[in-house]
């Protein structure tokens, strides 16, 4: 699989030149509240949410991957030469749609090569798009460091990377069959399952405008601090990745409650604290829930699907995921509006984070109720 690692490794050094750093220079440039809530909807929503029309196409999954990176790079170097406004954001969210169509055809793929050890495989990958995504961090926060605006060259220079990962794509070793069948509706317990996810994703995404505007104006962090809590998270995420990927197949319930409780830190390390080494110490934490979020979420997703079914369940659990992280942003950013009506913008910024914690510990109790059954493969079609 030696192709599908070097464009797992080249699409995350690609996507993170940049994407880390949309929603602190989206609060650095002025954008408001609202503004911030329809920006991290959009990195968080809109690729979930393309990904539910995507059954409805007949397409093998390497096409999807190829013409999803290849309109991700050419509309990033079309960024690097546009205002910064309105234009950027139309032109961010056709970017966001591309990226789930890329990750659709990556999650069918991972589905075929991950059959035999979900949790280890699926881990492994999850190493090397790290490996990708921490020498991109590193280079861009440090770079721009003393001049944001310099992200424009980062742009272009993701963008080239992409295109050029959009032709390696086409000599990746595995591909999925397109199914003819039809099939009937999800079971009850998937539906549970993504009612649970529903919930959980619009309680976690209910602080995302407040981050962006805690780091600008209470904490004054600047991109070397971004970048620094972004390779954090991945050298992090490597260390853990063993443990989760342990987990995720023998204790994987347990394993879903302990990652989606632990969310509640990071709000409340925001808002109880002045100091931005302490969000550095909080934030060791996020290796295990970037893990379990990357890993753990989408093997149930596999393991309780069968090849009739894997497309279809994985569009509608993207599209949950889309539908929660959109509504919880725009909550998030219109109640915070509301709130600054009657106190100072700082404690409204954290007044917001405490509920915002409560509400992500009050919904993780719901992973420990569901059922994992998961489906026997008798064939293994690697191509």
């Amino acid at each position: 699989m030696k192709y599908l690692k070097i464009f797992a490794i080249l699409s995350n050094l690609a996507n993170n030149l940049v994407s880390p750093f949309i929603s602190f220079v989206s609060a650095y440039f002025g954008m408001n509240s609202e503004e911030l809530a329809l920006v991290t909807s959009a990195t968080n929503a809109v690729p979930n949410i393309s990904q539910y029309f995507l059954n409805f196409i007949k397409s093998k999954a390497k096409f999807l991957i190829f013409i999803g990176t290849l309109v991700n790079g050419l509309l990033w170097v079309i960024s690097a030469f546009i205002p910064f406004n309105w234009i950027f954001l139309t032109v961010y969210f056709i970017i966001t749609m591309s990226i789930g169509i890329a990750n659709f055809g990556w999650n069918l793929i991972m589905d075929r090569v991950s059959r035999n050890s979900r949790g280890s495989t699926l881990s492994l990958y999850l190493v090397y798009g790290t490996i990708g995504a921490l020498a991109a961090t590193l280079v861009t926060g440090f770079i721009t460091e003393s001049n944001t605006e310099l992200i424009r060259e980062f742009f272009l220079i993701s963008g080239i990377i992409l295109v050029g990962s959009a032709n390696l794509s086409r000599k990746i070793e595995v591909d999925t069959k397109l199914e003819e069948n039809r099939v009937k509706s999800a079971s009850f317990q998937m539906k549970r399952f993504l009612t649970t996810i529903f919930l959980f994703n619009l309680v976690l995404s209910l602080a995302w405008p407040i981050f962006p505007l805690a780091q600008v104006y209470k904490f004054h962090m600047n991109d070397e601090n971004i970048a620094i809590l972004s390779v954090e998270t991945g050298v992090t995420t490597i260390l853990f990745q063993r443990i989760v990927a342990k987990l995720t197949d023998t204790k994987r319930k347990l394993t879903l409650f302990l990652g989606s409780a632990l969310y509640t830190i990071y709000p409340l390390s925001y808002a109880l604290s002045d100091s931005i080494y302490m969000i550095y110490i909080v934030n060791l934490a996020s290796g295990f829930t970037n893990a379990v979020g990357s890993v753990t979420y989408i093997a149930y997703i596999f393991d309780n699907s069968d090849d009739n079914t894997i497309r279809r369940n994985l569009a509608v659990y993207n599209l949950t995921v889309g539908c929660g992280v959109m509504t919880g942003s725009i909550l998030g950013g219109v109640a915070y509006n509301y709130v600054t009506q009657f106190y100072n913008p700082i404690y409204s910024i954290d007044l917001m984070l405490i509920l915002s914690s409560i509400l992500r510990f009050s919904v993780s109790p719901l992973f420990l109720t569901i059922k994992d059954t998961p489906v026997v493969f008798h064939q293994f079609y690697s191509k």
